[in-house]
């Protein structure tokens, strides 16, 4: 695995890199609030089983790519398609879980030259949200006028100088044993999806503009002809199982697999979600 960091528009952009074909690359994008070592352990053991590149960045905001301005998934995308540039890969699949799996069906619309394929774990669809997500989708314009006052204090240097980096991997292992001891998802719950601890480690604006592209639109989905792979927990914490399934079949390409979670499948079906994508990788 290398590490790598490249300057565009306002930051520096870090990402991962499990060498491979530049013909067959895998960008894996992280969730709200997360970042690329979400998918080590994934990236670790898909290398191990297939010759594949995978890069797995920080985006705009997170992360090791610390950045305090306007966000939008505009600004996320030129990213990706920058980073694409600076491989040398003229098409790449594209994966994420969350936010990024919205983020790569964003993608795939805006820019299907680009995008040989899509890695879905757990999309966010509007329609399917469930849980607190779905009684804020109403009031989803507030967040970026929120952010507003707060990015102009940070435009004035009025910020925090340091912010942490969480090692999603680390915290990942220890989440899962202490699931395993405890017999309860209860240690996963007190520390996953809690915006005062997430918010610890990004910008609060930045947080808060990245929430509102989960809770927008992404698309006519319906419209995205490339060969898909989506994984679906069966838990429902935030979004429906079967209001997924069924707006995600309307894709022409799509095949789903439904895994045994609450939400974050990299977090407690690392195998699972491994063996389901070097599978679909190697049928492309």
């Amino acid at each position: 695995m290398e590490e790598h960091r490249f300057e565009r528009k306002g930051t520096s952009l870090f990402y991962r890199r499990w060498p491979g074909p530049a013909e067959r690359t895998l960008v894996m994008c992280h969730g709200l609030a997360s970042n690329g070592t979400r998918w080590r352990e994934f990236a670790d053991m898909a290398h191990a089983q297939c010759d594949w590149q995978i890069i797995c960045p920080d985006l705009r905001g997170h992360g090791q790519s610390t950045y305090r301005g306007k966000l939008t998934s505009k600004h996320w995308m030129e990213d990706l398609l920058a980073l694409l540039d600076r491989e040398g890969c003229r098409q790449a699949l594209f994966g994420g879980h969350c936010l990024g799996a919205n983020l790569a069906m964003r993608l795939a619309l805006n820019h299907p030259d680009r995008v040989g394929g899509l890695v879905l774990v757990e999309p966010m669809l509007p329609a399917a949200l469930h849980g607190p997500l779905r009684f804020v989708r109403p009031i989803r314009w507030l967040l970026p006028a929120l952010a507003w006052p707060l990015r102009l204090l940070n435009a004035m240097g009025i910020h925090r100088r340091q912010l942490p980096v969480l090692d999603l991997s680390e915290l990942d292992r220890n989440t899962r044993a202490a699931m395993a001891e405890h017999g309860s998802h209860q240690a996963m719950l007190g520390r996953y999806a809690k915006p005062n601890k997430d918010m610890f480690y990004m910008p609060v604006a930045t947080y808060l503009q990245a929430l509102y592209q989960v809770l927008c639109e992404i698309g006519p989905i319906e419209k995205i002809d490339h060969s898909t792979l989506a994984l679906l927990s069966g838990g429902a914490l935030l979004a429906d199982p079967e209001k997924s399934r069924e707006r995600l079949e309307t894709m022409p390409r799509v095949h789903i697999d439904q895994i045994d979670a609450l939400h974050w499948i990299p977090t407690e079906q690392p195998e699972a979600m491994t063996r389901s994508i070097v599978g679909f990788l190697g049928h492309l």
